[in-house]
């Protein structure tokens, strides 16, 4: 009996111990769901229902091997891990008992999924997204040349010596170059003023607050494609680069953010990209509405795919919008402040080479880019040229600068 005891109590120590490895996963997956979220779970429900299932066949066959030795006929069982239970008839008693465990455990499983996603499955929803306080200008800063004079020494020559000069340089003679910092190029936030909109100190926006922050923030919708690029080694590098050249408060990561919850957040810009469709709902397209009328949002559309993506987007923000879609020009405000873009950057024009966008009361509220932009953002910037993917994270300062700054006076004039 006392060794029955010791297996008894290592099995209820391994359970318990199991229980709480696989509670933590969930925490911890729900805590940091990723690009490949639905893998997870899966992996996590086969995991668990496992156990459960080795659990369960284990506790009843040791049931089963004392009631052998004790020769003790049940009465009336209650017990689910007891095949002689009486909710298990006297037929196909295992495969009732595995029905009953798959269920209860399918039904624990989708409440602690259902938890984990309130909690932490919409990671964008989890704070609020004020501006960072401050001001400045998006005004190109003048060059500053400076002219450094090189004066040559005076030679004397002795018309008796035995050195011989051939060509002497000519006496007095002021030879004017420019250093380096006359290279006529200009880098946002330098220079003496700062980088955005209102009278603060610093790089900011007048309506910002000193917990604020410029984030990057994508749509997770079905298309597989809604994820690339995503986090470390992708977008991050273009909110990382966005802060060194302006100068503003970013936040620590990029996140996302599901349809149904957009129209409740005042987010000034949400990213989408696609690599072959857009599958939105009639309720996502009417959250998406209303984010950018009600809450003055912006939309960065980027195809990283091919004609698939191009259509749906441009059919979903004509629906969205209202107004049908036209080609950006060049001299707009959008490709000239900070950065004046003398074209369009395409690492593949997976739908054409022409910018798109969507106007309403005189603000863009959706900009499309045919070709790839969050490719150049990468690590390896998809292998294309430097002065090519430059002119990508130039044209991401632009697009998401144009997004915090039309947010900004929204604000502002509501204030008024």
């Amino acid at each position: 009996m006392f060794r029955v005891r010791i297996t008894k109590r290592r099995a209820l120590i391994a359970t318990l111990l199991f229980a709480l490895l696989w509670c933590s996963l969930v925490v911890i997956w729900g805590n940091y769901l990723g690009m490949f979220a639905p893998i997870g779970w899966g992996v996590l429900y086969i995991l668990g229902l496992a156990w459960v299932v080795y659990a369960v066949e284990q506790t009843a066959r040791a049931i089963e091997a004392r009631r052998r030795m004790e020769k003790d006929k049940p009465g009336l069982v209650w017990n689910p891990f007891d095949l002689a239970a009486c909710y298990y008839f006297r037929h196909a008693q295992r495969l009732l008992q595995s029905l009953l465990v798959l269920g209860a455990y399918s039904i624990l499983f989708c409440v602690l999924y259902i938890l984990a996603y309130l909690t932490w499955g919409n990671r964008a929803g989890a704070h609020d997204y004020d501006l960072p306080s401050g001001g400045g200008s998006d005004a190109m800063q003048a060059s500053s040349v400076k002219v450094q004079k090189v004066i040559r020494k005076k030679f004397v020559i002795n018309p008796y010596s035995s050195i011989v000069f051939a060509a002497p340089p000519p006496i007095d003679q002021i030879d004017v170059k420019l250093t380096d910092e006359s290279a006529n190029r200009y880098s946002v936030g330098q220079g003496a003023g700062a980088t955005g909109e209102g009278d603060g100190d610093g790089a900011g926006f007048g309506s910002g607050t000193g917990k604020g922050k410029i984030y990057f923030v994508r749509l997770k919708h079905g298309d597989r494609g809604w994820d690339k690029n995503f986090g470390i080694g992708g977008d991050r590098n273009m909110l990382a680069e966005y802060g060194a050249r302006t100068k503003q408060k970013i936040a620590e990561e990029t996140e996302y953010i599901e349809a149904a919850v957009v129209a409740k957040k005042r987010l000034p810009l949400l990213y989408i990209s696609g690599s072959s469709s857009l599958p939105l709902s009639a309720a996502d397209k009417k959250s998406l509405k209303q984010y950018i009328t009600e809450q003055h949002g912006m939309i960065l559309g980027d195809n990283l795919g091919g004609v698939g993506f191009h259509n749906a987007f441009v059919a979903a923000m004509n629906e969205i919008t209202g107004v049908q879609g036209v080609a950006i020009p060049r001299d707009d405000r959008i490709h000239q402040r900070p950065y004046p873009l003398p074209q369009l950057p395409i690492v593949v024009a997976h739908g054409g080479t022409t910018p798109i966008g969507w106007k309403i009361d005189g603000r863009w509220v959706a900009y499309y880019h045919p070709g790839a932009l969050s490719d150049a953002w990468r690590d390896d910037h998809a292998g294309i040229r430097k002065e090519v993917y430059e002119l990508c994270y130039q044209l991401g300062v632009n697009v998401i600068y144009y997004a915090y700054r039309e947010y900004n006076q929204w604000l502002m004039s509501q204030k008024q």
